[in-house]
């Protein structure tokens, strides 16, 4: 059996758009305009564009609908409204509505998220500069990224299983009054009733469950030492000057993508 992070970040990948990263672990709260450093797939910060004193100015949030997904053919749903009985619940009273998730096979998932949105910086030109003329310095590392995109969740619950004889009641929140539930529902106010075999269990709020980072594109970085010269070098002997040229200014405003890059968390896995 794949290990959990690769097996959860594999399977959520394609669900918000390409280029988003999967946050790991789903607990964890991501900020905008974080700096850090990716090894696996895994986003690790060590600073922030505002400890580092670069003004980067955001966009408003922009919301969207509530997200759920399963694993296809690996994760069966049985509901269950207030008041209705069944023998396949064990943890649940009569009164409450819930709903049992079982898995049919190891690290299936099911996921709810509500009340999302989106949040990004808004001027990628200006960072881009900031960021090379600090490289250019050599205070800014070529292996640093930035934070550009979150997307941030106000609730949800995600559920991974171990194998294939995993199973978990949920009990809705008490707002669930009359029918059966779906699977938004699982998004807010749900608690644990039974659960067996899982691998992740998470049920909390303000969490970001995909973002998107950029850093200076290695390639256009190396044009620009074969003409100039490394970093940290005696600029004398290189004849590198010792701000960073206007040519070099306007491109990066002028042109961003090529100076910044946007990875896909696969390529660095």
């Amino acid at each position: 059996m794949a290990d959990t992070p690769r097996s959860f970040v594999r399977a959520m990948s394609s669900l918000w758009g390409r280029g988003y990263w999967v946050t790991w672990h789903p607990s964890t709260r991501l900020r905008l305009g974080e700096v850090g450093t990716a090894g696996e797939g895994e986003f690790v910060g060590i600073s922030s564009l505002q400890e580092l004193e670069i003004t980067a100015p955001s966009t408003l949030a922009e919301t969207r609908d509530d997200l759920t997904w399963r694993s296809e053919g690996g994760v069966n749903v049985t509901t269950k409204a207030s008041g209705q009985t069944s023998p396949l619940f064990q943890g649940l009273a009569d009164a409450q509505a819930g709903m049992l998730v079982e898995f049919t096979q190891g690290n299936a998932i099911l996921v709810a998220y509500k009340g999302l949105s989106e949040t990004r910086l808004a001027s990628q030109p200006a960072l881009a500069v900031e960021m090379l003329r600090r490289y250019w310095l050599g205070t800014w590392s070529l292996d640093w990224y930035v934070v550009s995109h979150v997307v941030t969740a106000e609730s949800g619950t995600v559920l991974m299983s171990r194998d294939g004889r995993t199973a978990v009641e949920l009990a809705a929140s008490a707002s669930v009054l009359g029918g059966a539930i779906g699977l938004a529902d699982l998004a807010a106010g749900v608690q644990v009733a039974r659960s067996s075999g899982l691998a992740l269990e998470l049920i909390g709020t303000e969490m970001t469950p995909f973002f998107r980072v950029v850093r200076l594109r290695k390639r256009f970085l190396r044009g620009v030492e074969a003409t100039y010269g490394e970093p940290g070098r005696l600029r004398s002997a290189a004849g590198r000057p010792a701000e960073l040229p206007a040519e070099l200014v306007e491109e990066a405003r002028e042109d961003t993508d090529s100076v910044l890059e946007l990875p896909d968390q696969a390529a660095d896995d």
